[in-house]
């Protein structure tokens, strides 16, 4: 596991930056200051390169309220995967999930709503994340959804990406282009490009959901699976070079 703080000491170490490495990434000025600037923003920039990394994937379990209209959304909240949205009556013994229908307070805010009180069966996304019930609920509860968490900023020296660690060189190689372009140093950004190169790539693989099949790397070439290729003899799809 490599914290914030290691990184910025890795940082330091692998620009080949003069003196010692920081040992704290609190209240740093000059170069190490930049230093940590470089990893905080380059994790924050992977982080947020997707929305829907699977490392920022999170469900929540909120409960409604009798007459009350509105829920507020968790506060790590991204955005939500709308399509996820069910109903749990926790009053009837061995109730199953029901799905919840969807819609976005923009295509239905001319609209004169259902205000009456009965088990809701959709919901509505307001613009400040919050979602609101139709009709209002006439009981408590289970609303269970699937979302995608906001990227969190480094800031201590303990804190962990949520990058997975396996992928944190993705992290101190975009640190080192970061660095290379403040410093003018062409071999140092060559160095931050392979290395961001190659586990960039390695991270959306494994962290974005295309069921690990959308980029390989062999042997210097990359191969890219397509589901509206053609289908092989053995009935996958054919891949091929690009």
């Amino acid at each position: 596991m490599s914290t914030f703080l290691e990184l910025v000491q890795q940082l330091h170490t692998q620009s080949g930056a003069a003196g010692a490495a920081p040992t704290t990434v609190v209240g740093q000025t000059g170069e190490d200051g930049r230093m940590v600037d470089w990893i905080q923003e380059a994790d924050n920039y992977i982080q947020n390169h997707w929305l829907n990394w699977k490392f920022l994937w999170n469900q929540v379990s909120l409960s409604t309220a009798t007459g009350v209209v509105s829920l507020s959304p968790p506060t790590d909240l991204n955005f939500w995967d709308f399509k996820t949205f069910k109903l749990n009556d926790p009053s009837v013994v061995g109730a199953i999930d029901e799905p919840l229908g969807f819609l976005e307070h923009d295509s239905v805010k001319w609209l004169i709503r259902d205000n009456s009180q009965d088990q809701p069966s959709r919901i509505i996304l307001m613009p400040d994340n919050s979602i609101e019930f139709e009709p209002v609920p006439d009981a408590v509860y289970t609303i269970k959804a699937d979302y995608f968490r906001a990227p969190t900023l480094l800031a201590a020296n303990t804190d962990v990406s949520l990058i997975p660690e396996t992928f944190h060189p993705a992290i101190l190689g975009y640190g080192l282009m970061l660095y290379a372009n403040y410093e003018n140093a062409p071999e140092i950004m060559a160095q931050g490009q392979r290395t961001f190169g190659l586990f960039m790539p390695r991270l959306e693989n494994h962290q974005l959901p295309n069921q690990r099949f959308s980029r390989y790397q062999s042997t210097g070439s990359f191969f890219d699976v397509s589901a509206s290729g053609d289908l092989d003899s053995a009935g996958g799809f054919a891949v091929g070079n690009i």
